[in-house]
């Protein structure tokens, strides 16, 4: 912005004072108009923020009922806890039978049956572009606790790759088809069993932890996609049982 010296020799005060005036209007309407373009395109930045989150949140709700599955696979754990607990050795050694363990290197589930982490790039994008100050305060609230529920959620998940990573281990070890291909047989000694025994339990208690943070992040998903932006207080008076497992599972 450029301030130029007036084109005739200024003769008096009034004239004088007529030139501030002009250059202190003038640079009023030039901040004026610069600020409210800044305002429609952090208005239009906002909404377009509010626009993906939105989307983000109605695209994970249908990741988060497909991840719910994992818990239709908590049935081997409690196999494998049952055999090994009650299998009778037999000069040191105990056999059971068990299906295929539900779990791939790598990865978590089956084939059919596998988990993938529900995005948060939006919400992530957007804390580092700094463009989180432009939501409302409880809005952000709401997002941020979103975020932090994720977190958890991604540290339930390596607790149920990590139980999955031992039992394979072990089944490699241990392992062998039995002769009608449908399950295998485990050949190990009592303190082997043992510690199968404990990674299944541990396993399963993970993924119990890991399905119980989805219900948990879905409910937020739900409220988001649904256009709420103030939550905590409902969230915190919650009856968390109800994002358990069933009983008997």
């Amino acid at each position: 912005m450029e301030v130029h010296p007036p084109h005739h020799p200024l003769h008096s005060w009034k004239d004088f004072f007529i030139h501030i005036a002009t250059i202190t209007v003038g640079l009023l309407i030039a901040v004026g108009l610069e600020q409210s373009v800044e305002a429609v395109h952090h208005r239009h930045q906002r909404h377009q923020l509010q626009e993906d989150l939105h989307d983000e949140a109605m695209q994970n709700q249908g990741v988060i009922q497909r991840d719910l599955r994992m818990q239709n696979l908590e049935g081997w754990f409690d196999q494998a806890m049952t055999a090994t607990a009650s299998a009778t050795p037999k000069d040191g050694k105990v056999t059971i039978t068990l299906p295929v363990p539900p779990c791939i290197a790598g990865s978590l589930g089956t084939a059919e049956t596998r988990y993938f982490a529900p995005s948060e790039a939006v919400w992530t994008t957007a804390e580092q572009s700094g463009l989180v100050a432009l939501l409302p305060v409880e809005e952000a609230r709401m997002h941020a606790r979103l975020a932090h529920n994720l977190n958890l959620l991604g540290g339930m998940r390596e607790r149920v790759a990590a139980g999955c990573d031992g039992i394979i281990a072990m089944r490699r070890r241990f392992a062998q088809d039995a002769p009608d291909g449908k399950a295998e047989i485990w050949t190990m000694t009592v303190a082997q069993a043992e510690k199968l025994g404990e990674a299944a339990s541990v396993t399963k208690t993970a993924i119990s932890g890991l399905t119980f943070r989805l219900r948990w992040t879905q409910l937020y998903e739900v409220a988001l996609g649904n256009g709420a932006s103030e939550a905590d207080e409902k969230m915190m008076s919650l009856n968390l049982q109800r994002f358990e497992d069933p009983p008997g599972r």
